[in-house]
């Protein structure tokens, strides 16, 4: 069973970024079905057609990674505001009776949340 499960392992592809690279890809594959394609010259256009579309839809799919990968930076910015404030509430509601402590853990709290505001207006 072992040598079965070693046997069945998937080797992982990665798509060519470069357009050189996708040319190469090409020309290897026109390499080993030759035969194929002699009959389908004119298909040849059709193919750099084909290839100038996929390099459009992964430029625009790395644009909208670099957007979303921007988008998580600042929401996990954003999230541990919120836990810095969140620690400073629980931190203001623990204090024994002492109102000056609570005052000022609840200030520090909202001090937090006033600089996470300044940074987000200068962002914007």
């Amino acid at each position: 069973m072992p040598e079965e499960k070693k046997k069945k392992k998937k080797m992982r592809m990665t798509m060519p970024k470069k357009k050189e690279d996708i040319e190469k890809v090409v020309e290897e594959v026109a390499e080993r079905h030759g035969h194929e394609h002699e009959h389908e010259h004119h298909h040849h256009g059709d193919l750099d057609e084909l290839l100038t579309v996929i390099e459009l839809l992964l430029d625009s799919t790395n644009a909208t990674v670099k957007v979303l990968d921007s988008k998580v930076k600042h929401q996990a910015r954003e999230i541990a505001v919120l836990y810095k404030v969140l620690a400073k509430v629980v931190e203001a509601c623990l204090a024994s009776d002492n109102p000056a402590e609570k005052r000022e853990k609840l200030l520090e709290a909202l001090e937090a949340l006033g600089a996470e505001a300044r940074l987000a207006t200068r962002e914007a």
